[in-house]
């Protein structure tokens, strides 16, 4: 292999690597944020489902 062909693929690999690190953070965070919440745990009440969303943009 040229040395090209083995910096890509380093780069690639590491990228990779990255991107499933800051995945598997982003979860663990969210999981114990959610857990950590008493409001978000039990979910969402009624009203607050029924609430119209505040952004006015037009599609």
């Amino acid at each position: 292999m040229s040395e090209t062909t083995i910096f890509i693929v380093g780069v690639i690999v590491f990228a990779i690597t990255i991107y499933g690190a800051v995945m598997a953070g982003g979860i663990a965070l969210t999981r114990a944020e959610i857990e950590q919440n008493p409001r978000r745990e039990r979910g969402f009440a009624d009203e607050d489902l029924k609430k119209r969303f505040p952004f006015r943009g037009r599609y």
